[in-house]
C-alpha cells in the first residue's frame, strides 16, 4: 500500500462479537478461510491481523510472518490462556485479548490505537534519506530537505506534539506533508490532521508555539522541531527544521491528569522503595523528576506502576536517561518492561488519556 496506511484484517465472527461495522478504521472483514488466503496474497507489511483462538493458530501466524507481514497479530479469546508462554509470543508481536477481561469498547479502542500507531511508525524504505544509525543527526540543509521531500512523496504520517500553554497537557496529532513551498522548498505545508480540530485549537490557544515531531524510518526514529510560519484554512505551514536528530521515544506520550496521577514505585539497591509521580508516560516508558539521586543510568530496577483507580502494573524499568542539571530535580527517562497483559492495560490508559486531553483542550477553547 503506497500510502503506508495499515489495514486491520478481522474475521466476520470477531467483528460481529465486537460490533465492528468496518467504518471505525481501514479494515477487511472476511470469514476465516478467506481472510487467511487474502492476507497471504495481498497483505502489506504494516497490516494488523485479528484471529480467533483456534487449535492451529500458531501455524497460521507462522505463514503470516513468512509473508513478511510484521504488524501486530491479535488472538481474540474467550477464556484464560495463561498456561501458554505469552512472553515468547509477545516478542513476536502477538497479543492475546481475553474477552472475559476486556470490554468490547476497550478492545476496539486498542485496535484503533494500534492502527493509528502503525500509520506513523511504518514507512517503506526511502530512495534518499538520512544515513543510517551512526549519522542520524544532521544540520545539513540539503539532507534535511531531501528527507522531507521523500516523506512527502511517500505520504508518510508524521507524529507531532505541541503544548499550547504551560498549564495545558501536551497534545499529540498525526498529519501528512502535502507540499513543500518557498524558493528552494524552505517550508512544509501540513494537512490531514488527526484529530481534525488541531489547527483550530492551535490558532486559539497556541499560536506561535513551535511544534515537535518524530517519524520512524525502518529501525531509526528521527526527531525535529519546526517553527510555524502560518496556520489557516485547516493547514499549518512550517519552516524546515534546522536539525534532525536521533529520537529515543517511539510511542505516543501523554501527561497524566494532575487530579488522577500516575505513580511509579521503584526499589533501588540498598534503599527503601521510592514513590515518584510520573511526569509523562507512554507504552514504552515514563519520564519523571525526583530529588532522589541514586538511580543509575543503564541500571534495571523492579517497579510497580500505579495507574488511576489503583490499577497496579508490576514489571521492571531500565534507566535510559538521567539529567542532573535542572534546578527542580533530577530528570529520569525509563524504559518499561511488563507482562503482555499488563502492557495492554498501559496501552489502553495512554489511548484513553489522549482522548481526555483532547476533550479538555477542546472544552477550554469553547
Amino acid at each position: 500500500m503506497d500510502d503506508c496506511r495499515s489495514t486491520v484484517w478481522i474475521t466476520d465472527q470477531e467483528a460481529k462479537d465486537l460490533g465492528i461495522k468496518g467504518s471505525e478504521f481501514p479494515c477487511r472483514i472476511l470469514d476465516l478461510k478467506t481472510l487467511v488466503y487474502e492476507i497471504l496474497r495481498t497483505g502489506a507489511p504494516e497490516d494488523i491481523v485479528v484471529l480467533p483462538f483456534i487449535r492451529n493458530f500458531d501455524e497460521v501466524v507462522r505463514h503470516i510472518r513468512d509473508r513478511d507481514i510484521s504488524g501486530p497479530i491479535i488472538i481474540y479469546t474467550n477464556s484464560d490462556i495463561m498456561q501458554m508462554n505469552l512472553l515468547d509470543y509477545a516478542s513476536q508481536g502477538i497479543i492475546f485479548l481475553d474477552s472475559s477481561r476486556f470490554t468490547r469498547l476497550m478492545v476496539i479502542g486498542f485496535i484503533t490505537f494500534l492502527q493509528k500507531r502503525q500509520e506513523f511508525t511504518t514507512l517503506k524504505p526511502l530512495h534518499k534519506a538520512l544515513p543510517t544509525a551512526a549519522a542520524t543527526s544532521t544540520h545539513d540543509t540539503k539532507e534535511i530537505r531531501d528527507l522531507f521531500r521523500n516523506l512527502l512523496h511517500r505520504r508518510a504520517k508524521l507524529l507531532l506534539t505541541c503544548q499550547f500553554k504551560d498549564d495545558l497537557p501536551t497534545l499529540s496529532v498525526t498529519c501528512e506533508i502535502i507540499k513543500m513551498v518557498g524558493e528552494i522548498e524552505t517550508k512544509l505545508v501540513l494537512d490531514n490532521f488527526n484529530p481534525e480540530e488541531f489547527v483550530a485549537l492551535y490558532n486559539q490557544l497556541g499560536r506561535g508555539t513551535p511544534i515537535s515531531g518524530f517519524i520512524t524510518l525502518n529501525t531509526d526514529t528521527l526527531g525535529f522541531v519546526m517553527k510555524v510560519a502560518s496556520s489557516r484554512m485547516g493547514k499549518i505551514t512550517t519552516y524546515l527544521p534546522e536539525v534532525v536528530y536521533e529520537q529515543k521515544r517511539k510511542f505516543f506520550r501523554v501527561e497524566p491528569d494532575p487530579k488522577d496521577p500516575v505513580t511509579l514505585y521503584i526499589q533501588p539497591d540498598g534503599h527503601s522503595t521510592k514513590a515518584i509521580p510520573v511526569r509523562d508516560v507512554s507504552e514504552g516508558g515514563v519520564g519523571m523528576v525526583s530529588s532522589f539521586q541514586h538511580l543509575e543510568k543503564d541500571a534495571r530496577y523492579p517497579i510497580v506502576l500505579v495507574l488511576p483507580k489503583n490499577q497496579l502494573l508490576m514489571g521492571n524499568a531500565t534507566i535510559m536517561f538521567k539529567d542532573e542539571t535542572r534546578p527542580e530535580g533530577i530528570t529520569y527517562g525509563m524504559e518499561l518492561s511488563f507482562h503482555p497483559t499488563d502492557l495492554l492495560h498501559l496501552q489502553y490508559y495512554v489511548y484513553k488519556r489522549q482522548a481526555g486531553i483532547l476533550a479538555s483542550i477542546r472544552n477550554l477553547s469553547i
